[in-house]
């Protein structure tokens, strides 16, 4: 059971947060996306505009979860001709921004958690990321707050960050490639309005990636014994 939460927590936890940010974002009069993602879509800065939504999603945790993603693919439903290789590329580059980010902003802060915590923990900690830092690197596939918590884990430990830079581009091209070229197809058809059905698909498609991450790094120790 520990091994099955090492691996599913970190899903999970994606997961209620993109629900927090359904609730606040869709279930209350604090803000209108639509009106939001409809005057961008149409306005000369809308490629700054999507780098900075992505780039804010990928810092970790001074942001949390900040619907820059969802704010594209909203982007791609009301108006498809307006997302092109561009901003692709832009997404890309602001989610390896944003990891780099978040581990500069780790390390800075290393000798504080050095000083707070024991070295016992710390090595505890250390052993964990060696041991199960293979399937960590999946998350980096999965979504921009996913590698933002990654590189923030790899700063805090100690961890070179020159070795993780291909994992990272790569990672980056495919959460790009996922959310955005594939869903391109998907979300063409929701029409001019969205209401949070994507948020909710992606908290689920979360719990389902973070059960099977979980379920492999249950089952994979107990078959090597």
């Amino acid at each position: 059971m520990r091994r099955f939460l090492s691996g599913a927590l970190p899903f999970y936890a994606l997961a209620g947060l993109a629900m927090c940010m359904y609730l606040v974002l869709y279930k209350t009069n604090l803000f209108d996306l639509n009106a939001i993602v409809q005057g961008a879509t149409g306005s000369s800065w809308f490629l700054v505009f999507m780098f900075v939504c992505v780039l804010l999603e990928s810092v970790f945790p001074y942001f949390g979860y900040f619907p820059g993603t969802a704010l594209i693919l909203m982007s791609v439903a009301l108006s498809p001709k307006s997302v092109d290789v561009s901003v692709f590329i832009a997404a890309w580059l602001a989610i390896i921004v944003g990891a780099v980010l978040s581990y500069g902003q780790a390390r800075f802060f290393r000798p504080l958690l050095q000083r707070v915590a024991s070295r016992a923990a710390l090595r505890r900690c250390e052993s964990l990321l060696d041991a199960y830092g293979s399937y960590a690197r999946v998350a980096l596939f999965i979504h921009p707050n996913a590698c933002a918590m990654y590189f923030t884990a790899l700063g805090l430990l100690g961890g070179k960050l020159r070795r993780e830079l291909a994992y990272l581009c790569v990672g980056a091209a495919a959460s790009v490639g996922i959310l955005f070229v594939i869903v391109t197809r998907l979300v063409s058809s929701v029409g001019p309005t969205d209401d949070g059905q994507l948020q909710v698909l992606l908290a689920a498609a979360l719990v389902a990636i973070g059960t099977l991450v979980g379920s492999y790094a249950a089952w994979r120790p107990l078959r090597a014994d």
